[in-house]
């Protein structure tokens, strides 16, 4: 609900407030509009990141800063024609920027990493299907040499943290679960101590409990 223009032009949910506010306050009547909601029919999805803005041009963009710049989730309803000129151009990429590219256009899947003097500045993963990827490891890549980047896999030393759950932190659900399992994490607090994660705002604590749960031993009753 707080979110502008300025990163996801096509999500912004106040956009289906009433424009009814408080005559005392001015407080909108944001938790009491009625909007009516669909599924949104893609044709495409994807996901991208830059070490510059990522331009708002797709029919669905949404995207938000990360350590070495930026990073989105994109989609369409009509698939472009020439899928390397609308990876650049939504990547704010000229002609003499390097491309490396792995197209499988049947099955309408497309990657594209791009780069300068070796190193890369951006990368672009299409599919007809929401893209599967270890999207948190692909934000952390430009800037680098982009090593087997159009994999859109961590490598096989590196270990892949997982969705991330402590923002404050980064610690990912794979970390998590790896630490409640081997250092046999008993409550959300040893998480903290072992991890950090929930230690900074605590807005994450409620999700850590959960996870604990489903990862607890069950004791037959007796």
């Amino acid at each position: 609900m707080h979110w502008t223009g300025e990163n996801a032009p096509s999500g912004r949910i106040d956009a289906l407030v009433a424009p009814v506010t408080d005559p005392l306050s001015g407080q909108p009547e944001s938790k009491a509009s009625v909007a009516k909601v669909a599924p949104y029919e893609a044709a495409w999805y994807g996901f991208a990141v830059a070490d510059r803005p990522i331009a708002l041009a797709a029919d669905y963009v949404a995207r938000v800063r990360t350590g070495t710049g930026w990073r989105a989730e994109l989609a369409g309803s009509e698939t472009p024609d020439d899928w390397e000129a609308q990876a650049r151009a939504l990547l704010g990429l000229g002609p003499e920027v390097e491309v490396q590219a792995v197209r499988d256009a049947a099955r309408g899947n497309h990657r594209f990493a791009f780069f300068e003097q070796g190193r890369l500045v951006a990368a672009l993963f299409v599919s007809k299907t929401p893209v599967a990827l270890t999207r948190d490891y692909l934000a952390t890549l430009p800037g680098t040499d982009g090593t087997g980047v159009l994999t859109g896999r961590a490598p096989a030393n590196r270990p892949d943290p997982g969705p991330t759950i402590c923002a404050c932190f980064g610690v990912g659900l794979n970390t998590i679960v790896a630490a409640i399992e081997t250092q046999g994490l008993a409550s959300v607090d040893a998480i903290g101590d072992a991890l950090q994660a929930g230690t900074n705002c605590g807005s994450c604590r409620s999700e850590l409990g959960a996870i604990l749960a489903t990862r607890q031993p069950r004791v037959a009753a007796e």
